[in-house]
């Protein structure tokens, strides 16, 4: 049976994205973030009751559910993340352009499966401590029930809820940025950005999936819901992603960096400035075959 209140689910990404800026060349930043999203995904399948096809939050989990999801997420993402990052608003202060490697896999594969399995652990683990209250008397000595009628739970959820999704904003930006700065002269023109398709066809996916998330079952129970309704966001911005890939290719602009159409703007730009100690520069960075710091 699933349990009945993972508000972290967002802020489970708090800890795995600390350890990508720790040790950006350890770890897939990609794999790592939806490895610590897995558990939570069953919550898809949410019967009437509250209970699942199986438990995903248990240690064998890790390898029979968390890394073929944590893995197919990715694979997802990773077609369409160029295009996704090319319309997100924030540049200036998330640097997502600096996130060209995100639609690769700069990785050896033992780092991208690592990472996921990483992440799921870290996912079990942040629930062991917000959910159970145990740990608090071999640590500290301290029996919750006997200081307050209050579920421990209640407390520490919304808590780490709060604090995560803070750490998640801020680690989020000071990654890209320090993305763009690595990538320096070497970053590439970005794809064609067509905001207008791009937000419209997010705009219409959005609404058809949140009308539709009420009427499955077990919408009762808010685990399911707030999962449900984080899938359809990101299947609105993967559908606006493929929206925009088919227009450019239609249009026989080309992607990326096409530039030119009556349904949005280009910001296409030379990945070097020409001039005689910017180019050395650049043919520098490309002989040297280097990419920004750790991949992603």
């Amino acid at each position: 049976m699933l349990r009945t209140v993972p508000l972290t689910f967002p802020s489970h990404l708090a800890p795995v994205l600390a350890l990508k800026w720790w040790r950006p060349r350890w770890f897939d930043g990609v794999t790592l973030s939806f490895g610590a999203m897995a558990p939570d995904v069953a919550y898809l399948a949410t019967g009437p009751t509250g209970r699942s096809f199986a438990d995903t939050h248990s240690w064998p989990a890790l390898f029979w559910w968390c890394l073929p999801m944590a893995l197919a997420y990715a694979a997802v993402f990773r077609s369409c993340a160029d295009a996704i990052l090319a319309h997100l608003p924030g540049e200036r202060w998330f640097g997502w352009s600096g996130h060209g490697s995100l639609a690769r896999w700069p990785h050896r594969w033992w780092i991208t499966i690592s990472s996921a399995l990483l992440g799921a652990a870290s996912h079990l683990g942040w629930d062991w401590l917000t959910h159970t209250d145990g740990w608090l008397r071999v640590v500290f000595g301290l029996r919750w029930s006997s200081v307050t009628d209050v579920a421990w739970w209640t407390v520490s959820d919304l808590t780490s809820t709060l604090v995560g999704a803070l750490l998640v904003v801020v680690l989020t930006a000071r990654l890209g940025r320090r993305a763009a700065a690595a990538a320096g002269a070497r970053r590439l023109a970005p794809p064609r950005r067509l905001p207008v398709l791009f937000w419209s066809v997010a705009a219409l996916v959005s609404v058809a999936g949140l009308a539709l998330v009420p009427l499955l079952p077990g919408a009762t129970i808010l685990a399911a819901t707030i999962v449900r309704s984080l899938h359809v966001a990101g299947l609105a911005l993967l559908a606006a992603a493929i929206a925009v890939r088919i227009r450019s290719q239609r249009s026989g602009a080309g992607y990326p960096g096409a530039s030119g159409d009556s349904g949005g703007t280009s910001t296409s730009r030379p990945a070097a400035v020409s001039g005689p100690a910017r180019s050395g520069s650049v043919r520098g960075a490309i002989a040297s075959g280097g990419r920004p710091s750790g991949g992603r």
